[in-house]
């Protein structure tokens, strides 16, 4: 028994460090025609293996690196990128030029800690966030990030297709849609009676105060937040519905400072079907739910019941840990796994 256990521990000291990450199915959709038939896999294949006098596009990364608008202050980029014959893999990569790393100063207790900032060592930057993908044909499966997403993975490739190297047509758009899932509907996905986006926040929101007049001599001071719309989670968003429900800032104001400290704020959004006569396609309705944060989208089904998971198709898995970083290797293997997955219980074609 005790050799049991000692075996036991020994084992679970020299096993890997893992995460336990979620995988995002999107399919590619050429609604413009801009893609000839090609799927989004040959259409990347094509554009990295694209000539630029002096090697192709997969062996220059700045020729890779998207300075994005408005300001071109990051840059976006496809830094890893490996073509498997059957699927095309692929990281997405974030960073900016000159960023300052926040650092707390490590002390014994104190009233406050010192908050430092400090460069990039010289010719390095600091990555702000990474996301993995890969293509199978028109199938798309990804581990996004916190900061990147699909959204952000298709203005990628669409710059990438179309402007960077002219792979596509100038109508050309890169778009993943999501695929709901009939399991989590509990029948098929026509039954779908109702779809609700958003729910309880997970921190109580902070009352913004109503705006004042701008008065005679008086200076409003603003900040601006690059790419706002992207990054704000769904209590941060319930603000701004409730303004556009309540049609006054004042009110919302109020209704905010009404909240207690331990409680939590519900604002959902709730989108109906009605129909005698026929059945409601929920194809525009995936496309534009398709790029919500995960965990935002649950459905009614014809029973009435609300499902307990996110709508969408995906898939968990347990990925190996290099440092603090997912290891690309491993990923693309869970990748594949996923797709595997999908086709072999029904979800997706291959």
């Amino acid at each position: 028994m005790h050799l049991a256990i000692y075996c036991k521990l020994w084992y679970e000291c020299r096993m890997p460090n893992r995460k336990q990450v979620t995988i995002q199915y999107r399919r590619h959709e050429d609604v413009t025609g801009a893609f000839s038939g090609l799927t989004l896999e040959a259409v990347v294949r094509q554009a990295m293996s694209r000539d630029y006098g002096g090697g192709s596009l997969r062996e220059h990364w700045q020729r890779r690196a998207w300075q994005m608008p408005p300001g071109n202050e990051d840059t976006l980029f496809v830094n890893i990128n490996h073509d498997g014959g059957s699927h095309y893999f692929g990281d997405l990569t974030l960073y900016s030029t000159g960023f300052m790393q926040a650092l707390l100063t490590s002390m014994k207790d104190a009233p406050i800690l010192n908050i430092e900032q400090e460069p990039a060592p010289d010719g390095k930057e600091y990555v702000h966030s990474m996301m993995y993908w890969m293509a199978i044909g028109n199938h798309v499966l990804l581990v996004q990030s916190q900061s990147l997403t699909a959204k952000s993975l298709e203005n990628y490739l669409t710059w990438l297709l179309k402007e960077q190297t002219p792979t596509i047509s100038d109508t050309g758009q890169v778009i993943l849609q999501a695929k709901f899932d009939a399991a989590e509907v509990g029948g098929d996905i026509e039954d779908i009676r109702e779809i609700i986006v958003g729910g309880a926040s997970a921190d109580r929101l902070a009352p913004v105060a109503p705006v004042e007049a701008e008065g005679e001599g008086r200076v409003i001071e603003e900040e601006a937040y690059r790419r706002l719309a992207e990054k704000r989670p769904w209590h941060e968003k319930a603000i701004e519905v409730l303004k556009i429900v309540m049609n006054n800032e004042a009110d919302v104001y109020e209704l905010l400072q009404s909240i207690p400290k331990e409680a939590r704020l519900e604002v959902a959004v709730h989108i109906g079907f009605k129909t005698r006569k026929r059945s409601v396609s929920r194809a525009p309705m995936q496309r534009a739910l398709r790029n919500l944060p995960v965990g935002e989208i649950t459905a009614v089904g014809r029973d009435g019941r609300l499902t307990g998971n996110d709508l969408r198709l995906m898939h968990p898995a347990s990925i190996l840990l290099n440092g603090s970083l997912l290891d690309p290797e491993d990923v693309s293997r869970a990748l594949r796994g996923a797709y595997t997955h999908f086709v072999e219980n029904g979800k997706i074609e291959p």
